[in-house]
């Protein structure tokens, strides 16, 4: 089908693999369909047991795909070299649940799991590759004596055949419909193949192999070269039971038992079993059950005492003590480790209150406030120096901007240093390492001046080694969005990505002797927990909670400073022609898009845990029904009709349609845009769409297309964004990012921007008025919240509604209103975010 290339990213500084479609191979053929559907498939998924996509597209009529470029071998390879020790077979088996649980949670079966397509890297890593693409296309009577290669693949029709001989469910041999089930029968046959070097299913033909997966059990485990331990035994044939509705019901369950088996397996390979070596059968007779599920009890029982005490990441009998620092009502944004490694310096807003910089003993539950309004602690430094951000501003997650300064500990004026920081970490000579903005680009220079790393998203959490010869930090690619990877750079400019892609990541610090980098991240549908990985890539778990953990800081001595939050999404509506406010709230974590003009539905977005990497959109009424997933994406705007929703993926990066009622969704051709931002509005005639996007090498800039079809078509200058459409669907609000100007009315059809009166740089435009002479206005960090509606020709402000939610406590951010056209009825939501820090020893 196509051709495969080893090429350098020059921007990043990484060797990359290209896949090229043959030019042969026209768009609406089946190998066009599979080529797509692998890109798709695959780019939706985020998840380093996962082979990760980076980009797919066309160029000069040729369609490729982009992705990491791995080294080492596949896991059939493997198998040929020899026995593989059972720890490693156990380390290579969890890898695989555990990606095959990721896709499966974004509803994507693989369907073709076997040896071939598992690839073991040189640093340990599993990845799984060719995710709804098969290699072969050829019918059942066509079949080669090739077993460990042939692959049967016809389109998905009821009775089709699909999947890898020997490695097929019953289901996909009988041509019935799979699902997730499929893939976890798939993933015993390549277990018990790890575990004894045979194959499950054997016979002289294609037909005798179906034949056998249908009917017979595997050999018994006597055939292989070593003994097999009844915990394995028990997972490998709960795999592979012949109906679906009788293996394990979920790939996560698959995981959480191999997890267990992992604390029963010693560094030189054995198990702890006494078992002998046996030659019972996989399916023992009944009579001889009763002993073997006692063992299993004691066994299990065993096992969930060994994961539980072991989860953390610690040796049983050395648990990690967790201190609790504060007990107030709040967000922590940020803490650091004094010199001493005793004081404790963080800064909190609580109960409403702006916020402050505090400072307390660890041992002690007080704390001193500085009296700093709207200061933000950034960093400590080896001679009690802080590095702290004056009239900082809420951006998004745990970064703000304002102006840097450095502030002695033990009193005295704050020195300003710089404008427009967002971050900053000492380095060991006293020089500082800073986040900022410049130019619509985040820039990372150490010291400062000396630009090292810069992006189109954002850069959070730079942390200098203890060297001084280089800054770890975490690379988000979108600006506004928590997902992204753990990045280091050094003194020379040279960069290197120690992790994978995450869901979501917020806090990192080096280890004591600068051989690790601790981070806390997610990936799709579980809590933030502590990770680490070494500067050769090398991750590990150190600690997992109930809750969100936060990493902070860690002190020369270990001691580790982690914050857990409580995160929740107020959403509150007043309904046309009623007096009191209803709660909507819904999930975690969400963002709430657009308001119907009758105030009857609204779309929101949900980020948080189980959202996925692409997120998911959401409908619902103001009268308190249920809310409707429409589909994935960060969702935009209702249509004219209200039966589309926009919707921005971000990979692959495109626009979707989401029909609110019955249909299809629709893709938009991205035509050259790389990456897109989050808002889209609809024009008037329903024809058309705006949104902000950037081509590559470009500024971010708002573009024009029709929804049915053809290229999109800039309408502002580059670095000039803004999706607001006058009534008329004649005129556009956009802001110059770079030049900082207050949000101007610009010509859909081309023209000077015009000023608009009494509109002020801290005003939030909601949206146009019914009339295309007003604008509803309010400044989102002010309370009680004030609703205006502006006077585009006169700037005039008449003051409509307030706003004042009941209770002000770890409100993080700005608060988020929609008004209807004729200011009656609105909707607003906030982040709120609770959070304690806790003083954590033990943690290696």
């Amino acid at each position: 089908m196509g051709q495969v290339y080893r090429a350098t990213d020059t921007t990043l500084g990484r060797d990359v693999a290209i896949k090229l479609l043959l030019p042969d191979i026209t768009p609406g053929s089946e190998q066009f369909q599979r080529f797509e559907q692998e890109a798709r498939a695959a780019g939706a998924l985020n998840h380093p047991n996962i082979l990760a996509i980076y980009d797919v597209g066309t160029h000069e009529g040729l369609s490729y795909v982009v992705s990491e470029l791995l080294e080492g071998e596949t896991l059939r390879d493997r198998i040929r070299g020899g026995t593989i020790p059972v720890k490693k077979t156990l380390d290579y088996a969890l890898q695989i649940a555990r990606g095959l649980a990721a896709a499966h949670a974004k509803g994507i079966v693989h369907r073709d799991l076997k040896p071939e397509n598992v690839f073991l890297t040189k640093d340990g890593h599993v990845k799984i590759l060719d995710f709804g693409l098969a290699k072969l296309t050829n019918p059942l009577a066509d079949f080669q004596q090739d077993l460990e290669a042939e692959t049967v693949r016809v389109k998905t029709r009821a009775g089709a055949i699909m999947g890898t001989v020997g490695y097929m469910s019953p289901e996909q041999v009988k041509g019935e419909a799979v699902d997730y089930r499929s893939d976890i029968f798939s993933f015993g046959v390549v277990f018990y193949e790890m575990l004894t070097g045979k194959r499950a299913f054997r016979g002289e033909s294609p037909i005798e192999i179906m034949s056998a997966i249908l009917s017979k059990e595997p050999p018994e485990p006597a055939e292989a070269e070593r003994a097999i331990a009844p915990g394995f035994e028990r997972i490998v044939r709960h795999c592979l039971e012949k109906r679906a509705e009788n293996r394990f019901q979920s790939t996560r369950d698959l995981a959480f038992d191999l997890e267990s088996l992992a604390g029963t397996v010693t560094t030189s390979g054995a198990t702890l079993t006494t078992r002998p070596v046996a030659k019972a059968p996989w399916a023992k007779p009944v009579a001889n059950r009763i002993w073997v599920t006692a063992a299993i009890a004691l066994t299990l029982i065993a096992l969930a005492a060994a994961y539980f005490l072991g989860k953390s990441g610690v040796r049983q009998g050395d648990p990690p003590s967790y201190h609790q620092l504060t007990f107030r009502r709040g967000t922590i944004y940020s803490a650091r480790f004094a010199a001493d490694g005793d004081t404790v310096l963080f800064s909190a807003t609580w109960n409403g209150n702006p916020l402050d910089i505090y400072e307390m003993r660890s041992g002690t539950p007080d704390s001193k406030a500085f009296g700093l309004t709207d200061a933000h602690m950034l960093a400590v430094s080896s001679t009690s120096e802080m590095a702290v951000l004056l009239n900082s501003q809420h951006l998004y997650h745990s970064v703000r901007r304002g102006t840097l300064a450095r502030m002695p500990l033990g009193g005295g004026a704050a020195r300003e240093l710089l404008e427009d920081v967002q971050e900053a970490d000492w380095g060991p000579d006293g020089s500082l390492a800073v986040v900022r903005f410049s130019q619509d680009r985040n820039k990372l220079e150490y010291p400062i001046g000396k630009v090292l790393y810069e992006t189109d998203g954002y850069i959070s959490n730079p942390r200098v080694s203890p060297e001084g010869n280089a800054v770890a930090f975490l690379d988000h690619p979108v600006p506004g969005d928590d997902r992204g990877s753990v990045m280091l750079v050094d003194s020379n400019g040279q960069k290197k990505k120690l992790t994978g892609d995450w869901a979501g990541e917020d806090g990192l610090a080096w280890s004591p002797a600068g051989n690790e980098v601790w981070f806390t991240a997610t990936k799709s549908g579980e809590a933030q927990a502590l990770y680490a990985v070494t500067l050769a890539g090398k991750e590990r778990v150190v600690a997992r909670a109930p809750i969100s953990l936060h990493l902070q800081d860690i002190s020369r001595e270990g001691k580790v400073l982690l914050t857990g939050e409580n995160q929740s999404t107020p959403i509150s509506c007043l309904v046309p022609d009623e007096t009191k406010e209803r709660d909507l709230s819904w999930l975690n974590s969400v963002r709430i898009n657009d308001l119907s003009s009758d105030g009857k539905t609204f779309i929101f977005t949900h980020f948080g845990q189980s959202s996925g990497t692409n997120y998911h959109v959401y409908l619902r009424r103001t009268d308190g029904t249920s809310a409707i997933q429409l589909g994935d994406g960060f969702g935009g705007s209702f249509s004219p009709d209200s039966r589309w929703v926009s919707s921005i993926r971000s990979s692959p990066a495109e626009i979707l349609l989401l029909p609110t009622g019955a249909g299809q969704e629709k893709r938009l051709d991205p035509s050259g845009i790389e990456q897109f931002g989050y808002s889209t509005s609809w024009l008037s005639d329903g024809k058309s769409i705006v949104f902000n996007g950037k081509e590559p090498g470009r500024l971010y800039r708002t573009y024009l297309q029709n929804v049915d079809g053809g290229p999109p078509r800039p309408v502002t200058p580059e670095g000039v964004t803004g999706t607001l459409v006058s009534p008329d669907g004649q005129f556009l609000l956009a802001r110059d990012l770079e030049e900082k100007q207050a949000i101007a009315i610009y010509p859909l059809k081309g023209g000077e921007p015009r000023q608009i009166p009494g509109l002020e740089d801290e005003d939030r435009v909601i949206r146009w008025g019914p009339d295309g002479q007003t604008l509803y206005v309010y400044r989102p960090r002010e309370r009680p919240l004030k609703l205006f509606k502006l006077n585009i020709a006169t700037g005039q402000k008449e003051l409509g509604k307030e706003i004042v939610p009941a209770d002000l406590a770890g409100i993080r951010g700005p608060i988020n209103v929609l008004i209807t056209p004729d200011g009656r009825g609105y909707i607003y939501a906030f982040t709120r975010s609770l959070t304690d820090l806790y003083l954590v020893t033990g943690l290696n």
